[in-house]
């Protein structure tokens, strides 16, 4: 049930929007199966709104069939050039401006340690998260999305929507250079859970109790160079900057609005 919110927001908006892979799914038949296998290593705030920063490194890497993928960790493109969704996840709709998926996966998400800055403020449970998402690119360069995320076992993370616009460069054969941007919007589920403080919390960390509400809660900008070493052989490096706003900005736990990351990706293909 929690998930039908999320759909009929998404059935509002979405009947605008019109995206697809390149080229049109209709006119190129889609590969039966691929699969990657990698490594992605990233740089960035232990937490969003966090001071410090840590690395972290991940394997990485998807399989596909036909419009079935499951995925681990992100960074990585289908050889058709579609971004792929973590988790499991089912390409519903693939036209010539319209590409609609649905996924479902595993996330973390918060523990205590995973920073100094959050002692005190207990575990945040790992769920399993829903997401519906919609890509449309009309004429010209740009492309555009929209996501609904949905914790479906009801674990304090509420939903989330993301919106986001992109537009690739092409500079030669085996390279491109991608650029996006993109806003997220949670609910007071989701925002007291991640950026609130509740008196319990507040007595045993010294923070002031803040109760978020709904709201924005980041706006985010990324640059990702892509290059294929032949047919077996694909890489990434890009770097990204977000900005904690709205609601989220004001937490005590956001001790800098402004976080940067930077990430590298090596990964086999088959």
């Amino acid at each position: 049930m929690r998930l039908l919110p999320c759909l009929a927001i998404l059935g509002i908006l979405a009947p605008p929007l019109a995206w697809a892979a390149e080229p049109d799914a209709s006119e190129d038949k889609p590969l039966k199966f691929e699969g990657a296998i990698g490594l992605v290593s990233s740089y960035g705030p232990e937490y969003g709104g966090a001071q410090k920063s840590a690395w972290r490194f991940r394997p990485g890497g998807f399989v596909r069939y036909g419009r079935l993928t499951i995925s681990g960790a992100g960074g990585f493109t289908t050889r058709r050039d579609n971004d792929v969704e973590r988790g499991v996840s089912a390409a519903l709709v693939e036209r010539e401006t319209l590409r609609v998926s649905l996924s479902a996966r595993w996330t973390n998400g918060r523990k205590s340690d995973d920073s100094d800055a959050l002692a005190g403020m207990g575990d945040i449970q790992g769920t399993v998260l829903a997401r519906l998402r919609v890509h449309w690119q009309p004429e010209g360069p740009w492309r555009y999305s929209l996501a609904v995320n949905t914790d479906v076992l009801g674990h304090g993370n509420g939903y989330v929507v993301d919106l986001g616009a992109a537009r690739a460069w092409t500079l030669d054969d085996q390279t491109r250079l991608l650029f996006s941007t993109g806003a997220s919007f949670g609910s007071d589920t989701y925002m007291q859970s991640w950026y609130g403080v509740t008196p319990e919390q507040a007595q045993r960390t010294g923070y002031a109790v803040y109760t978020p509400g709904n709201g924005m809660r980041d706006v985010n900008l990324d640059l990702t160079l892509r290059h294929e070493f032949g047919k077996h052989w694909g890489s990434f490096v890009g770097t990204g900057l977000s900005w904690q706003v709205g609601a989220a900005a004001q937490s005590p736990l956001v001790q800098r609005r402004l976080g940067w990351t930077v990430g590298a990706g090596l990964v086999w293909r088959f």
